[in-house]
């Protein structure tokens, strides 16, 4: 296999010299001075890390970033650019380096950026979303440091994988990995597994057993679905965080123990706290860091890589060669729910490509639950590998039909909460005295928007969030669980519609 690469676009040989002082973590630098022979390369080589430096041309050269940007690697590109791009350009990277560059800046830009890139093959965790990216910045940002970590996601969503990742990036990466699904296990039988249990302990306790907590001894323990423990295990639980000491069942001499301890959960612990099914002081315990995973439909923009990453795998491992998935295919998937997140898609592109009829999976291919969503249109083939300028234009087409749908669907939504609203107002309909309509709860009372909100799909958007916040007084947490998002993604939009 070949190694990872490094293409730096430049005419530059300080450049050059710098660029082979950096941490490259095992990566193969390519130097080339004009950009055909640059992108030429980069469609080849399984590029980590694309440097471009424009800081020669009067401009940032955009056409060039979004091809990179769209390379089935998936490479970070860093932009070095004499000046700031103006704001009508739009450029598709986070990575600017403006300005003359500074040694040591420029180094620490790019071994992070490689770091991430490290993070990413190394997890499995595939998505260019700026979600996943957020993700992946911080298990590389934490993945070091002894602290816990309470990563929270939906089923399906890969919080084993982040737990590993986080692993494998600590100082305990050659000590043991230890997993424990806390909600498949009776409260009998979970405190025995977490930490052992004596020869006669009880019946059928026939020899001694260590529990996780010995076994994961000097590495990291993982605690699945930890919001399932009863309010009794979370008293042992916080005890021995606290004091790194437990027993096990039937002993009366205490344990020393030396792990790091990450946990997961797809519920709110913040409404278990409220509910009294969740101690406050475990949660903060717990979630010195969180990481929240957004589900598969909050980041429709990954399905496309998701599906090539999978059907790649499905060719490792039954040595098949299938070599793509149709557009009208891959158009069905990009309107489906997704309520198994990516755990779902992988099992069915799995399934697809074992009872494949053809070179590519196709609509005859899917099963019934995504097949009979939306309307049939002309197949398409779309191959995996690198895409021209033609492909990459369809890519952007390929989305337009679902946002057409989806800003129909709002619309509609719109107007039908507005013929609610006047519903409500005396004299204005079925709001009458005979046929009057009361809401249930305060949360009823929410009215996201008003016959006159903005039309548009952002407007719209806009408008629902400065509802929602005014609703509740300003607190977030509360609006995003009116708004049914999570709060990682009400900062994202605050901070789009200059809210925050």
């Amino acid at each position: 296999m070949a190694r990872p690469a490094l293409v730096v676009l430049t005419s530059d040989p300080q450049l050059r010299a710098w660029a082979l002082s950096w941490d490259l973590r095992g990566v193969e630098p390519h130097f080339h001075d004009d950009p055909p022979t640059a992108l030429s390369a980069a469609r080849k080589l399984p590029v980590w890390l694309f440097v471009c430096d424009a800081r020669a041309t009067p401009s940032v050269p955009e056409g060039l970033v979004r091809k990179i940007l769209a390379l089935p690697a998936a490479p970070e590109v860093l932009v070095l650019a004499q000046s700031a791009p103006s704001a009508a350009l739009e450029l598709p990277v986070e990575n600017l380096h403006v300005g003359a560059p500074d040694p040591l800046a420029l180094r620490q830009q790019a071994e992070r950026l490689l770091r991430l890139q490290e993070v990413r093959h190394q997890s499995g965790i595939a998505g260019s979303s700026a979600a996943i990216r957020g993700v992946i910045s911080t298990i590389a940002q934490v993945a070091p440091l002894e602290v816990p970590v309470l990563i929270q996601g939906e089923s399906g969503t890969g919080k084993e994988l982040v737990a590993q990742a986080l692993h494998r990036g600590s100082h305990r990466h050659e000590r043991p990995f230890v997993s424990v699904n806390v909600g498949s296990l009776a409260e009998t039988l979970l405190e025995s597994e977490l930490f052992g249990h004596e020869r006669g302990a009880f019946t059928g306790a026939v020899v001694r057993r260590e529990g996780v907590f010995e076994r994961a001894d000097g590495g990291t323990l993982f605690l699945d679905e930890v919001g399932e423990m009863s309010l009794a295990m979370q008293v042992k639980l916080l005890r021995v965080l606290e004091t790194s000491e437990f027993m096990r069942v039937g002993a009366s001499v205490p344990l020393r123990t030396d792990v790091r301890l990450l946990a997961a959960t797809h519920r709110s612990l913040e409404d278990g706290i409220s509910a009294g099914t969740f101690r406050g002081d475990l949660y903060y315990r717990l979630k010195v860091i969180k990481i929240e995973i957004p589900p598969l439909r909050e980041r429709r923009e990954d399905i496309p890589l998701l599906v090539q990453h999978f059907l790649e795998e499905a060719n490792r491992k039954h040595g098949l060669q299938l070599r793509g998935i149709t557009r009208d295919a891959l158009d069905r998937f990009l309107r489906y729910a997704w309520p198994g997140n990516v755990r779902e898609l992988r099992n069915v592109v799995s399934s697809m490509a074992v009872l494949a009829r053809g070179e590519r999976l196709g609509v005859e291919d899917l099963p019934s639950e995504l097949r009979e969503g939306g309307t049939a249109r002309r197949a398409l083939p779309v191959a995996f590998g690198p895409p021209d300028g033609a492909a990459f234009e369809a890519a952007g087409a390929l989305l337009t039909p679902w946002l057409v749908s989806l800003t129909r669907d709002l619309k509609e939504v719109l107007a039908r909460l507005a013929r609610l609203e006047a519903a409500t107002v005396p004299g204005g309909g079925p709001g009458g005295a005979e046929g009057a309509w009361a809401p249930l709860t305060s949360d009823a009372e929410f009215t996201p928007v008003h016959p006159d909100a903005p039309q548009d799909l952002a407007g719209a958007e806009r408008a629902m969030i400065v509802a929602a916040l005014r609703q509740h007084a300003g607190n977030r947490r509360r609006t995003a669980q009116q708004l049914g998002i999570s709060e990682r993604t009400l900062y994202r939009k605050l901070k789009r519609f200059g809210l925050g």
